[in-house]
């Protein structure tokens, strides 16, 4: 999956909706080369591997997007067990 470069605004950080709709994408990528397997990784894991796509952004959007990336993730989780348990 290719992903196209987020570039920061004027004032060098990404809106809020740039932010959440990176999130997203990241988190995508994510689920779809670990599978289920992306739920058990730690903020530090997500960290480290969303790294290559976020290394040009400020660190307040850095640190923003693996925040956003690791709640989505646990949201991913709650919803599939919900599911695994119907």
């Amino acid at each position: 999956m290719r992903m196209m470069p987020y570039l920061p605004d004027s004032d060098g950080t990404l809106s809020d909706h740039e932010l959440y709709e990176f999130a997203d994408l990241l988190a995508l990528r994510l689920y779809h080369d670990l599978g289920r397997r992306c739920y058990l990784l730690s903020r530090q894991d997500i960290i480290e591997l969303i790294h290559p796509y976020i290394a040009h952004l400020d660190r307040r959007d850095r640190r923003a997007l693996s925040w956003l990336v690791w709640n989505l993730l646990q949201e991913g989780a709650e919803i599939e067990h919900e599911i695994d348990q119907a």
